[in-house]
């Protein structure tokens, strides 16, 4: 687990320097637009051409790390020739797929903005159809980035999105990930990475990977899915409702990429090993082991979100058009959002167990289920309740659907240590409760004594982690020893002899 934890922390690290950029990114447009019918458009315009085939890109570059694992295990020899048909078969795919927008883009379009009409829906199809371009480097790129997982090279797998976020114009999202494939293929080429082009597509291994493609794309991406549902009904609210919700979006997907996805893409590679050797114990210890690291994470920054959500949304888009209506609204779903951020981190661990077991039916029905729950809670709330309902049903239906996945893996594998978890979870969470009690006086009080919202909340997250990591200490949160070891083996095996 030591090495897995070391991959996890390289990639958190890779990540935040990613996200960080990105953030540059949205600043510029909120401070260009605000919330506004020209953002709507925008945001609308790069989820759709894009998002939309990442999550289908993560869904092959799963597939492929999982059957690839397997035949090297057990088929040595067949992994070569399934390699390289599965990177023919992305790129056309990637063609086809922008043959197919091209010709539909405007029904497309009109399906994921309810309430766009004329010019706004004009200049969403008009951006849309550049971005589209992006696809003939993401189809390829994805199956990279698994060879690249697979050889242990997780800093640049962590680095791979840092080229798009120079550029936020239609033309300069295709030159960002036009970046990201160099970057790939250049530190592939030094792994032995070679590629011919097969067309062999009617064979086993082949089979294998599609009918595992599609209920994948499903589970990874239902978090992706549901914020776009959530786009589309907000189409139908006030104006700016649906750059509200990216930009809150945006905030609690820095927790997620940083630390769910960071941990979940390197322990991926190791679950699919240890599937392939049988070793249902080892495999057990890793998935409780990970559950509780991403917890010791998640749980206070879900805690410090809510507390401070206005005022992060504050310090980072308050400017230029962005106005204090905004602030509050932006504000209002970050603490909403933030309420699911546990739940759904748990679920993407149970997920990637699934995917390592090669079952793929499980999480399908899953995430049909919580796709459904999420526009019926949505419709429920969406009046009542505006934008906070719409990222309430988002935690609602994740929540609900966690609960009956992780009830589901126990039943298949048997136990699964989840009163240890529990009992992990609620020293975090008391851990967490004491971190509040003693940062949130402290901010009002320090708050006084400096004009700078920078420098206030700076200092009120140092007395939360410091607040936070005693409390761990005293509860004897076992998870926070892993994590510091791990780090501590890092720079030991890099200090010289």
């Amino acid at each position: 687990m030591n090495k897995t934890a070391v991959h996890a922390i390289i990639m958190v690290l890779t990540t935040i320097l990613a996200k960080v950029l990105g953030f540059c990114r949205e600043l510029s447009l909120a401070f260009s637009y605000g919330a506004s019918n020209v953002s709507d458009a925008y945001v609308v315009a790069f989820t759709l051409p894009t998002i939309l085939f990442s999550g289908l890109g993560t869904a092959m570059l799963t597939s492929y790390i999982s059957v690839y694992t397997d035949l090297q295990q057990n088929r040595p020899g067949e992994e070569k020739p399934f390699h390289d048909q599965v990177i023919t078969m992305s790129f056309l795919l990637s063609v086809g797929f922008i043959a197919v927008f091209l010709a539909l883009r405007y029904p497309i379009v009109r399906l994921f903005a309810l309430g766009f009409e004329g010019a706004q829906l004009d200049l969403t199809v008009n951006l849309s159809s550049i971005m589209i371009a992006s696809l003939v480097f993401l189809g390829v790129g994805y199956i990279l980035q698994g060879y690249l997982q697979m050889k242990g090279c997780f800093f640049t797998v962590g680095m791979v999105s840092v080229p798009l976020n120079y550029d936020m114009l239609g033309w300069g999202v295709v030159i960002g990930y036009a970046g990201e494939f160099l970057l790939v293929l250049l530190v592939a080429l030094r792994r032995q990475f070679c590629y011919h082009p097969d067309i062999a597509f009617r064979n086993h291994n082949i089979r294998k990977f599609l009918v595992m493609v599609l209920p994948i794309f499903l589970g990874k991406t239902i978090n992706s899915i549901n914020i776009i549902i959530d786009k589309s009904i907000a189409s139908l609210l006030s104006e700016g409702v649906v750059s509200v919700l990216n930009y809150g979006n945006r905030i609690t997907g820095f927790v997620t990429s940083v630390f769910v996805v960071s941990i979940t893409t390197a322990l991926f590679p190791q679950l699919s090993r240890l599937s392939a050797a049988s070793d249902t114990r080892q495999l057990k210890h890793t998935y409780r082991s990970s559950c509780g690291i991403i917890g010791l994470f998640v749980i206070p920054i879900s805690a410090g979100m809510m507390m401070f959500s206005k005022e992060f949304v504050q310090l980072l888009f308050f400017r230029g058009e962005f106005t204090e209506f905004d602030v509050q609204r932006t504000g209002e779903v970050v603490f909403f959002y933030s309420l699911g951020l546990l739940f759904y981190s748990i679920k993407e661990v149970t997920i990637n167990v699934y995917y390592a077991l090669q079952d793929t039916k499980t999480p399908t029905i899953n995430s049909l289920l919580a796709i459904v729950l999420n526009i019926v809670i949505n419709l429920l709330l969406m009046r009542t309740m505006e934008h906070k309902g719409l990222a309430l049903a988002t935690a609602l239906s994740s929540f609900i659907t966690t609960v009956l996945l992780i009830i589901q893996l126990q039943r298949k594998m048997g136990h699964m240590g989840y009163r240890y978890l529990a009992g992990t979870y609620l020293k975090m969470i008391i851990a967490a409760g004491a971190m509040t009690a003693a940062t949130l006086p402290f901010y009002h009080w320090f708050s006084t004594k400096t004009t700078s919202l920078l420098v206030s909340l700076l200092t009120a997250i140092i007395v939360a982690m410091i607040v936070y990591f005693i409390a761990c200490l005293l509860l004897r949160v076992k998870e926070l020893g892993h994590v510091v070891v791990a780090i501590a083996e890092r720079f030991h095996r890099r200090r010289p002899a």
